[in-house]
């Protein structure tokens, strides 16, 4: 095989992991014809590509499925530019989603390719599609709630990753990135992720991150999470609405967010915040014990 190169740490589209965590692997394909920098997701048995310049499509296209066949993924997430559009479609690849401004300023086409072909079907599509349409019909667009006097705001730290590991995993039993590792927390808050959380007393309740690729000027709300019985008091609005004013404007362009389908409340809290709904990645991520699918939501900042 020849893509057993070292793992690259860090990738360029903001996707980090703690060295030696054996659930995920960079890979970078170097050639005169082609640059490939991918992320073999274990966890999720699925690759994305983070970074490409191609010139010969076919055999990048060829590689990845290579890769894909020898690590048993079942779901090649490649983020083209328009250029590229026209490409993947002759190569079993369907577009999921639309990221605008993902690439300092360019759309991102959000092109999938199932290789297990059970992967790509979901016995749950037209409930989420169902209740996507009721929220929309429901609720309407508003500024975010501001969470109770008794409760407070503020940036998680270094010193806090313990207990916010802890929230996370009371409310996980699977989670698909290394978010229940401290390590991994600790080594992304240095570099390009930013958590925040509403604190009972001195205990978090909830939490949620944004994650800044400054390489593209983007970044991903996401690791959103509240304890159960602090749920229904807009803790989520607050967080959210917090992180998009850290964001380093006027640099950042396109916010984006994947929800879990099924989730009336957090596809809700997203649009109520001015987030459009830009499509849907089948059996994408592995939480709380199986494949789920993904809303993409995205807003202009």
């Amino acid at each position: 095989m020849d893509y057993n190169t070292p793992p690259a740490q860090t990738g360029t589209t903001g996707f980090n992991c703690a060295k030696g965590d054996n659930n995920v692997q960079f890979i970078k394909k170097n050639t005169a014809e082609n640059y490939l920098e991918i992320w073999i997701d274990h966890t999720n048995s699925r690759i994305k590509v983070l970074d490409y310049r191609v010139r010969d499509w076919e055999k990048a296209l060829l590689w990845l499925d290579r890769v894909a066949a020898d690590n048993q993924s079942g779901k090649i997430l490649f983020y083209v530019r328009r250029s590229g559009d026209y490409i993947l479609g002759q190569f079993g690849y369907v577009l999921e989603g639309i990221i605008p401004a993902f690439f300092r300023g360019d759309d991102a086409l959000c092109y999938s390719r199932f290789t297990n072909v059970e992967r790509a079907r979901s016995p749950y599509y037209v409930q989420e599609e169902e209740l996507l349409q009721k929220i929309k019909k429901e609720k309407h667009r508003q500024s975010a709630k501001k969470p109770d006097i008794a409760y407070r705001v503020g940036r998680i730290g270094r010193e806090q990753v313990k207990e916010l590991v802890s929230l996370y995993r009371e409310i996980f039993t699977t989670y698909p990135s290394p978010l229940l590792n401290p390590d991994h927390v600790r080594k992304v808050m240095q570099s390009h992720v930013c958590f925040y959380g509403v604190y009972a007393g001195e205990r978090l309740v909830s939490a949620a991150s944004a994650e800044m690729d400054m390489a593209n000027f983007n970044a991903e709300i996401t690791d959103c999470a509240t304890l159960p019985q602090y749920r229904g008091k807009g803790f989520l609005s607050q967080l959210i609405t917090t992180l998009e004013k850290k964001m380093p404007a006027p640099k950042m362009g396109a916010l984006y967010s994947l929800a879990r389908a099924g989730s009336y409340g957090m596809n809700a809290v997203l649009y109520q915040l001015g987030y459009d709904y830009k499509g849907r990645f089948i059996n994408n991520c592995h939480i709380g014990g199986r494949f789920e699918n993904m809303n993409l939501w995205v807003k202009m900042i």
